[in-house]
């Protein structure tokens, strides 16, 4: 199976700022495998799904990234 893969190439600012902003691509969870759920059991013991903990029930996840400049 064929996977996407971005890069990030960092360089320092041309501007005067010393935080960077970036968000990624849309990516499937890969804790719920894209799912957005689990099976559980409620109180009577009866199967229900209980949403991803890290998608929140989407399937979906999205990186951000913040890069902070500093001086050494």
């Amino acid at each position: 199976m064929s996977k996407t893969r971005q890069m990030l190439e960092l360089s320092s600012p041309t501007i005067k700022t010393s935080h960077e902003h970036f968000m990624g691509l849309v990516q499937q969870c890969n804790y719920c495998q894209g799912n957005g759920w689990f099976w559980g059991l409620d109180e009577c013991h009866e199967s229900v799904k209980i949403p991803c903990p890290i998608c929140g029930g989407t399937g979906k996840v999205i990186p951000e990234i913040t890069v902070e400049w500093k001086q050494i």
